[in-house]
């Protein structure tokens, strides 16, 4: 009797997880695209300074608020269910992603330097979405946190994939450090839910690599390492 109420708890949670997924998957992202598409049509149209000023910010705060949907969904599936999703294949364009997402951060992070040294033309054997999107929370984090010149290096070899992401600025304290991958830690320079490192480290765990920080007061560095 005590296995047969456990095993209803269990099929309890999992239907409530999934009806979770499905509310952020389609309750709130489903209105929000609307939302987007009508911001991109009014985006085109002739409009006088200040109602493309406008447009422009409504852009900015739709493109934010999907983000954070997208951590949200994120967080469940990694916390809720059997891990990030991931969908490995031989990725023969991954530096042409990691260039896109750098090119990204570049527009919307004009006033900092961003220095790349990225060597990918070994095929890696990963999902280059997911990897793009940890290389996206990790440079977010060297710009929102971090001072002067970001680096971000890239090498494809036999052993693997090695990305790395540095700033200057202030070390992080240890007792910080040990925390960083948690979920839901933040700080107030920071816009979103805390939810960046954490979700950036499930994404090197479900491809079986790691992620790991050093922090001096000569610069912080993360480094994802995936095996071949």
């Amino acid at each position: 009797a005590a296995s047969q109420a456990a095993l209803l708890d269990e099929q309890a949670v999992s239907e409530l997880r999934d009806e979770f997924i499905a509310v952020l998957g389609h309750d709130l992202r489903n209105p929000l695209a609307a939302i987007e598409a009508g911001v991109t049509l009014l985006g085109r149209a002739e409009l006088d300074p200040r109602l493309a000023g406008v447009v422009t910010q409504m852009r900015a705060s739709t493109g934010r608020m999907s983000r954070l949907i997208n951590d949200v969904l994120d967080f469940a599936r990694g916390r809720l269910g059997g891990g990030l999703p991931i969908e490995r294949r031989p990725a023969t364009a991954l530096q042409s992603t990691l260039e896109q997402v750098i090119a990204e951060l570049r527009a919307a992070h004009p006033e900092r330097p961003i220095r790349t040294e990225l060597a990918v033309a070994r095929p890696v054997v990963c999902d280059p979405d997911r990897i793009g999107q940890l290389l996206s929370n990790l440079l977010a984090n060297a710009l929102v946190h971090g001072r002067g010149e970001v680096q971000v290096r890239a090498l494809s070899d036999a052993a693997g994939l090695t990305l790395s992401v540095s700033n200057g600025g202030s070390a992080i304290p240890e007792t910080e450090r040990a925390q960083l991958f948690q979920p839901f830690k933040r700080d107030g320079a920071s816009a979103g839910l805390g939810l960046g490192l954490y979700i950036a480290a499930q994404i090197a765990q479900a491809h079986g690599g790691e992620l790991a920080c050093v922090s001096s007061d000569a610069e912080t560095r993360f480094t994802l390492r995936i095996p071949a």
